[in-house]
């Protein structure tokens, strides 16, 4: 079963909430334009496209939030309160399942608690905002507004809302905070600069489509696209690897698998069949195969399709962001299955790496040989 879960004195006092704050809070938002610095966290855009897909207008925003306490911090989304508008007025706002990934919402009484930072810990939350557009004249600037509220933890592992904060971010344009395109390689090298940069401690060490939050590392192995009739793939393959002293039960969540190309255009998903080597989580049930002990890796594959139909754009772009959602499960006693914790895991701007007939040299040396060949063809008929 699947369940969803005196002078001294001030002194002291002092030095003790300097000895909370970590390192990385000292940085707060300098460098940044998009971002939010509070007591305990900030938020920072790092990643923003406005898009259009079937009379709709999207505005999809990744916002990458740091602990910046000695303490785990929990941290949910207000629900109904992303916004989106344009210079024009309109108004995008916040709807559907799958809408807000990554951070648990807060609704009413109800608090979920599954986005826990531990101290100095980033993670992403991923929100989209639609507007029925039409043939409506849209706008290219625009403001994003989302409220979010700290979760205190409370004795008998009970839980009450916290001080609420407004996340705002304004002057946005569609591709904000994209880069050149980067190869989806495991070598190390330079990654994309981004709004939200990696800091030193980073664990995926500056490595082009790397994500690193809690527990998992995720490395892109694998981008190469395909196309039957008016079908469109991108094949996905991503290492996972364990980076904790604890094992990891890891799985995908399904329905949240989606690519923006560089042109703008929307890859999803479609079902369970089109993930392979990697437990799903949905429809109440979670399948916890994909389990990974300390310092293991596993390689897991999604395929992103787009269809062609008439009047759509042909697809032409090398440049994919793609993105997903990946629970940690935990297994009870009861042989129940809960999620501890969701990771919006997202890569910006890979190029596919689709095998080439041949490579350069080996089309040289093929060449030659079939040279050879129809030499031998030649003395053979004299």
């Amino acid at each position: 079963m699947y369940i969803r879960q005196s002078t001294a004195c001030m002194l002291l006092s002092t030095l003790m909430a300097l000895v909370a704050l970590s390192p990385a809070s000292a940085a707060g938002c300098e460098g940044h334009d998009h971002c939010l610095d509070v007591p305990k966290f900030t938020a920072r855009l790092s990643d923003f496209r406005a898009i259009e897909q079937s009379g709709k207008r999207l505005l999809i925003a990744t916002v990458k939030f740091e602990n910046k306490t000695g303490q785990p911090l929990t941290i949910g989304y207000v629900t109904g309160s992303g916004t989106g508008i344009d210079e024009l007025g309109n108004q995008y706002t916040v709807s559907g399942s799958n809408a807000v990934r990554g951070i648990g919402p807060i609704s009413g009484n109800s608090l979920d608690t599954r986005f826990t930072l531990q101290p100095g810990e980033r993670a992403d939350a991923r929100f989209e905002m639609d507007w029925k557009a039409n043939n409506q004249l849209a706008g290219v600037r625009f403001k994003l507004e989302m409220a979010v509220r700290e979760i205190d933890a409370l004795p008998g592992n009970q839980h009450r809302a916290g001080r609420e904060h407004l996340v705002s971010f304004a002057g946005l344009r569609d591709g904000l905070g994209a880069a050149a395109p980067a190869t989806a390689a495991t070598a190390p090298g330079v990654a994309p600069r981004a709004i939200a940069d990696a800091l030193p401690a980073d664990p995926c060490e500056g490595k082009p489509g790397c994500y690193a939050a809690g527990p998992i590392l995720a490395e892109v192995t694998g981008l190469a696209t395909s196309q039957q009739s008016q079908n469109y793939y991108v094949q996905l393959k991503v290492n996972f690897r364990n980076i904790s002293g604890e094992p990891v039960i890891l799985a995908y969540q399904n329905g949240s698998g989606t690519l923006i190309d560089g042109d703008g255009l929307r890859y999803k998903v479609q079902n369970a069949r089109d993930v392979s080597g990697i437990g799903i989580v949905g429809g109440g049930s979670a399948d916890p195969q994909f389990v990974l002990k300390p310092g293991e890796a596993r390689t897991a594959s999604l395929s992103y399709y787009y269809h062609k139909y008439s009047g759509y754009p042909v697809p032409g772009s090398t440049a994919f962001s793609p993105d997903f959602v990946v629970e940690q499960l935990e297994v009870l006693p009861s042989r129940q299955i809960r999620t501890l914790r969701e990771y919006a895991v997202s890569f910006s701007n890979l190029t596919a790496r689709n095998a080439p007939a041949s490579a350069p040299g080996q089309a040289a040396d093929a060449a030659d040989a079939l040279k050879k060949i129809g030499d031998l063809f030649k003395k053979k008929n004299k």
